[in-house]
């Protein structure tokens, strides 16, 4: 067993080290463009809010992190225009362009309080039309984007939430291993800008002609299954994968696959028991899965609660991607139905070294640290129940 650990620990501190790995088109002249944060160790969001000049463009699921909404407030007072275009209908969180009622806490009404200073001080603060994204709006804007200047685009995995920034300063129960990308590519950039824009007008753009611009430099759902399909199927040596869940079945298909072609492949997900208990439902799918991942020779691992992030109870809330330790893949996308077929979502691919270094790192990190569980271990929920879990994301909807 220790030497099979130790094993497993060699290789995985080789995997940041090895690979010779094919191109991908569009990523020749994207290199040196994109920037890697860990957001408990510093999210880059306040830092490009505070030095926008002219304009700040945000796309978001949920904004409950009064920083980032006083910010955003100082930005406009110094001439910035500013528009937010948010999802209407969050799970289980406040419905911000619903007037204030008697069930609204005090961060609901702040939140509410800010789109009313945005709107009043000139600024746009629209819901997403879920049409734009699925017909009959079934379907959630679950990007997190901002543009600032039409020079810089950040797309981050977790939502402008304490506990996704991990802002101790106001208490959250948990904080989430979130990861953000900055990137400077001016073809991303415009292209990126031009769907959150058409987005916040209300207006229906081609989303894989926008794509296929960047030279397949970003994912955009709900068209983002083909793209990361394709770029497991591209791995010659080694896919890593951490995700909070992992219930499509032809992305995990692809992940089958790879690992039976001899790729060596780690997947890390978040608990089990992160929202509860378990019931038998929620066990006989996790245990169909990742039994079909252990018969192919996936390596599996669990992040729970007892995993610390900057301190507190943490929670895996990644969605990213690295193939044969050269490529990388990091978006807002889970690994369900929803998001990589229905929803509005963003992803980015790169294959700028430090970029890769600093995601490999914290990969290894996730998956060697010593509370880490393997999924049998999670359904057991020995290290995470009744610990504060965060809400349900858009798959978990009642």
């Amino acid at each position: 067993m220790i030497q099979a650990h130790s094993k497993l620990v060699r290789f995985l501190a080789a995997v940041a080290i090895v690979s010779q790995a094919f191109l991908p088109v569009g990523l020749a002249s994207a290199q040196s463009l994109d920037r890697f944060y860990e957001n408990s160790e510093g999210p880059p969001h306040l830092s490009l809010i505070n030095g926008a000049e002219k304009t700040l463009e945000l796309e978001v699921y949920t904004l409950k992190s009064s920083k980032i909404m006083n910010a955003l407030k100082k930005a406009m007072e110094r001439g910035v225009k500013l528009s937010i275009v948010q999802d209407a209908d969050p799970v289980d969180a406040c419905k911000v362009f619903y007037p204030v009622g008697p069930a609204d806490d005090a961060k609901c009404q702040e939140m509410k309080g800010f789109v009313k200073h945005v709107r009043k001080n000139g600024g746009v603060y629209v819901p997403f039309n879920k049409n734009l994204c699925a017909p009959g709006g079934v379907c959630f804007q679950h990007g997190k984007i901002i543009v600032a200047d039409s020079k810089l685009v950040m797309l981050s995995t977790g939502n402008f939430n304490p506990s996704n920034l991990c802002e101790k300063s106001e208490n959250p129960p948990i904080c989430n291993r979130d990861y953000t990308v900055v990137s400077r590519d001016p073809v991303v950039v415009k292209a990126i800008q031009g769907i959150v824009k058409a987005d916040t007008d209300n207006q229906v753009v081609d989303i894989p002609a926008i794509v296929n611009s960047t030279g397949g430099r970003i994912s955009v759902s709900p068209f983002s299954l083909d793209p990361l399909v394709r770029f497991i199927d591209s791995a010659k040596k080694t896919v890593q994968l951490e995700n909070q869940y992992l219930k499509n079945p032809e992305m995990n298909a692809a992940i089958v696959r790879a690992a039976r072609r001899g790729v060596k492949v780690f997947i890390m997900v978040a608990s089990a028991c992160a929202f509860g208990r378990p019931d038998e439902n929620a066990v006989a799918g996790w245990t169909r899965i990742y039994s079909e991942f252990d018969a192919a020779g996936v390596n599996t691992k669990t992040f729970n609660a007892s995993i610390q992030v900057n301190g507190r109870p943490g929670y895996l809330h990644t969605k990213a991607i690295l193939v044969d330790s050269k490529r990388a893949w990091v978006g807002s996308v889970n690994g369900s139905n929803a998001s990589l077929t229905r929803n509005r979502e963003f992803g980015i691919f790169t294959q700028e070294p430090d970029f890769v270094k600093k995601l490999a790192q914290h990969m290894y990190q996730n998956f060697t640290e010593r509370n880490a569980q393997t999924w049998k271990q999670s359904l057991r929920c020995e290290k995470d129940y009744n610990v504060p879990a965060p809400k349900p994301d858009e798959e978990d909807r009642p």
